[in-house]
């Protein structure tokens, strides 16, 4: 039997935290709701910008990988193999394209007869695909690269530019030298014009 000083409450009304009958009951106010939806819109507008330029920049690392692999596997290929390889933007059913564009993808491929083109007997050791939102384009005149058995690149360095919507100032490039060393550097002084993505 409990004690005659316990008793249940005399109305339905259930008591709160602290004794506070209201605040079960209580939902956020108007100032609240306010307060609530400004700091989402501070915290949407700061990560959103901050979200996609951290995909730009993993677009373009993945890609300038990609290449810088496929670069090093075809002067591999020319030093074991004692033939000229080639990489160059296009495909093997349509062949090397003209334009120093390689944002569609390119291959490589071992150029047996030496015309930096790829013919049907000639193997392809790799083909890559593009990336949606990249331009990727080789310096003037050197739309494609080929190693010599001794691993040399002949001619000038050649330079293959990566760039996005963020403009030059984000600009990367892979260098090639003529002794066919690859390196990647920045490229800020990128002309605008070879970025048809950037916004700026």
């Amino acid at each position: 039997m409990l004690p005659t000083w316990f008793s249940k409450p005399t109305d339905s009304t259930t008591i709160g935290h602290f004794g506070d009958p209201s605040a079960s009951q209580r939902g956020f106010t108007v100032l609240e709701a306010l307060i609530t939806l400004a700091i989402a819109a501070v915290l949407l507008v700061t990560g959103v910008p901050a979200l996609q330029d951290f995909g730009a920049r993993q677009r373009m690392s993945a890609a300038m990988h990609a290449l810088h692999g496929q670069l090093a596997l075809a002067r591999d290929t020319a030093i074991r193999q004692a033939v000229t390889s080639v990489a160059c933007p296009g495909r093997p059913e349509i062949g090397c394209l003209t334009d120093s564009d390689w944002s569609g993808g390119w291959f490589v491929f071992s150029d047996f007869n030496g015309d930096r083109a790829h013919q049907p007997a000639e193997p392809v050791h790799r083909v890559e695909p593009g990336l949606e939102h990249l331009t990727i384009r080789s310096s003037n005149g050197r739309p494609t690269l080929r190693f010599l058995p001794d691993g040399s690149a002949p001619g000038s360095n050649g330079s293959i530019t990566f760039c996005d919507h963020r403009g030059p100032p984000k600009a990367r490039k892979l260098v090639v030298s003529n002794t066919g060393r690859i390196r990647r550097e920045p490229a800020p002084g990128t002309d605008p014009e070879a970025c048809p993505y950037s916004t700026g």
